[in-house]
């Protein structure tokens, strides 16, 4: 874990402050939720997404339907489960 130590002027404190009270936080609270949400967005356009094929798509969509039908069984050794192929 890596503490920060920051100076607020009076006007950011406030600003802060009154935020994190619509959601009963105190002023570190809501500063640790500022800093997770803006974490969270600079993830979200960081990590690359690529769209499926239609295939693939399809493929995937009969195994989810499968897996809710019980058609599916755990497989507890991957290891073993893929040398006897």
């Amino acid at each position: 874990m890596t503490k920060v130590q920051l100076s607020l002027t009076d006007q950011e404190a406030t600003i802060l402050s009154d935020y994190g009270s619509q959601f009963g936080y105190n002023l570190p609270k809501t500063i640790r939720f500022v800093i997770s949400k803006t974490t969270e967005q600079v993830l979200k356009e960081a990590i690359p997404t690529f769209a499926m094929s239609h295939q693939t798509e399809k493929v995937a969509l009969g195994a989810l339907e499968d897996y809710k039908q019980g058609k599916t069984h755990k497989i507890e050794d991957v290891d073993k489960f893929l040398r006897s192929l």
